[in-house]
């Protein structure tokens, strides 16, 4: 069973990842949704790697 930590709010890291994201794919317009998705699962999927006792 996994313990609850603290809450830990990813937004600013999601945003940093999506500007990376979109900065690499060419400043595409038009794709937020498609960089901010993609920028969420790599950051919970890190963040569970780090902290694999959490709940996110």
């Amino acid at each position: 069973m996994k313990v609850r930590c603290k809450k830990i709010d990813l937004t600013d890291y999601i945003k940093i990842k999506a500007k990376e994201l979109w900065e690499k794919d060419g400043c595409k317009q038009g794709r937020d949704l498609d960089y901010w998705l993609k920028a969420e699962k790599i950051t919970k999927s890190q963040m569970k790697k780090e902290y694999p006792d959490c709940i996110f």
